[in-house]
Parts: structure tokens; C-alpha cells; sequence
């Protein structure tokens, strides 16, 4: 029994670090970045995201959504130091921040004469590369272009997913608020659980030593000596009963917080 509880609140620790949370069949297409010093402006190189957007939206179901450039500025954490860790990151660390299924982000710089476009798609989850893509060209519109002829192909690596997509969250500091309480919900539970299972323990030894003093009595001892020394054994085992059963459903509670949330 002993190892059975133990089993039991080692399992909701267990899910409470194992507990990850992503929007199901979101896309996040990041800003396309500058390697190098490149022969591009910032608004040409908005315009080949938004049209990178464009394709993966005209690519996947209609039960996928596309994280617009307002939706990304909205769930950049508003702390300076969260913002500079999570821009310094990968590309997966961000998507992951956002709680994006998937994310896509392209590199420009200079090839040759003319210019690169690398696009990467990665699945968030497990960080795993799902596709990418080069482009060369001599100028924007090459690579505008291009864009138009081979982003279908990458985006279509995305596997076609017949669940609903979750609604996209409007501020990340909310969704890790969320999270976060109910972590501690659930932990609540988790360490409640485990101090009633404690007692639990403790009347249980208890109760064995009363029987032990039951069973040892003298037989000429007064009747009432023998029926306060068996009442103590019996409230013993009604408390570690209690105990075992309000601690078992505190944790049965906590895993079923990390779990739903």
C-alpha cells in the first residue's frame, strides 16, 4: 500500500513538468530576417513575409489559422528581459512561447551577384525540421516570386489535422498567467494530497501498536480496560481509512488539473 501511494504522487510531479501546452493547428510565420547587409528595405522584406502568410493561408485547411503580423506583436512578452531572451532564441523557442503548433520563419542575404531567401519549417513541439526551402535571385521580385511557386510545397509538409483549431490568444502575459495558476492549483492539491496520505501512514503505525496492546493485554483485566483498548484500535483505522481515501482524491484532483489545463 505504502508503494502504491508513493507510485501515486510521484505521478503528479511527473505530470506537472511534463505539462506543455500548444494551440492545435496554428502557424506562426515569423518576420524574414536579415543576415547580412542586403540590398532589401524593411518593407520589401515585410511584403515577402506577408506574402509567405498569403501562401501558407491559401496552402492549409480552413481549420488552420495563420498568426497575422498583429496576432506575433501582441504575444511578445511586454518585459524587456522576456522579450530580449525570446528574440535572442531559436525559431522554435519562439513559436513554442507563442504556443503555435508550427513556425516558419526565412533568412535573406547576399549569394553571388543576387540574393538567398532560406525558409525553415519546424514543428514546435518536439523541435523537429519539417521542411525548407532556398531561393536565389537577383532581386525582390525574383524572390517574390519564387516565393509564390515554392512555398505551397513547404507548407503542404504540414500534416492535415481534422481537429479544430483553438482560438489564437490575443496576450501571451495571459496565457502563461492561466497556466500558471492552474500549475499551482494542481500543486495545492499535489501537497495536500501527499499530507493527508501522511497521516494516513501515521495512523496506520498507530493502529497496528494499539492492536499490538490489545492482543497483549491480561485476561483479568476489567472488561471496560479491553473495550477502550479495542476502540482505540478501531478509530485508528477509521482515521488512516479517511486519511488513505481525502488523500488519494486531493492527488487524483491535482493530476486531473495538470492534465485538463
Amino acid at each position: 500500500m505504502r508503494r502504491i501511494k508513493s507510485s501515486i504522487l510521484l505521478f503528479a510531479f511527473s505530470m506537472f513538468f511534463a505539462t506543455v501546452t500548444y494551440a492545435a493547428n496554428v502557424l506562426a510565420v515569423l518576420e524574414i530576417i536579415s543576415k547580412s547587409e542586403v540590398d532589401a528595405s524593411i518593407t520589401e522584406m515585410q511584403h515577402l513575409t506577408d506574402e509567405l502568410r498569403r501562401q501558407a493561408i491559401l496552402t492549409l485547411p480552413e481549420n488552420y489559422n495563420v498568426l497575422t503580423r498583429d496576432n506575433i506583436i501582441s504575444l511578445i512578452p511586454q518585459n524587456e528581459a522576456e522579450a530580449k531572451r525570446l528574440v535572442e532564441g531559436s525559431v522554435v523557442d519562439i513559436g513554442r512561447a507563442m504556443g503555435a503548433e508550427y513556425v516558419s520563419q526565412g533568412s535573406i542575404g547576399n549569394f553571388g551577384e543576387g540574393m538567398s531567401l532560406s525558409i525553415e519549417l519546424y514543428e514546435t513541439m518536439n523541435g523537429k525540421l519539417l521542411g525548407s526551402i532556398v531561393i536565389e535571385s537577383h532581386d525582390i521580385k525574383g524572390l517574390l516570386a519564387a516565393i509564390r511557386e515554392q512555398a505551397p510545397g513547404l507548407f503542404s509538409k504540414i500534416p492535415k489535422n481534422t481537429k479544430q483549431a483553438k482560438s489564437i490568444p490575443t496576450n501571451i502575459n495571459t496565457e502563461e498567467t492561466k497556466i500558471k495558476t492552474s500549475a499551482w492549483v494542481a500543486i495545492g492539491f499535489d501537497v495536500l494530497g501527499a499530507a493527508a496520505l501522511g497521516f494516513g501512514f501515521y495512523h496506520n503505525a498507530r493502529g497496528n501498536e494499539n492492536y499490538k496492546t490489545y492482543k497483549n493485554m491480561e485476561k483479568d483485566l476489567p472488561p471496560q480496560v479491553y473495550s477502550s483498548a479495542y476502540k482505540d484500535v478501531e478509530n485508528s483505522k477509521r482515521n488512516r481509512n479517511i486519511s488513505y481515501a481525502v488523500g488519494s482524491a486531493l492527488l487524483l484532483s491535482g493530476i486531473a488539473v495538470h492534465v485538463w489545463f
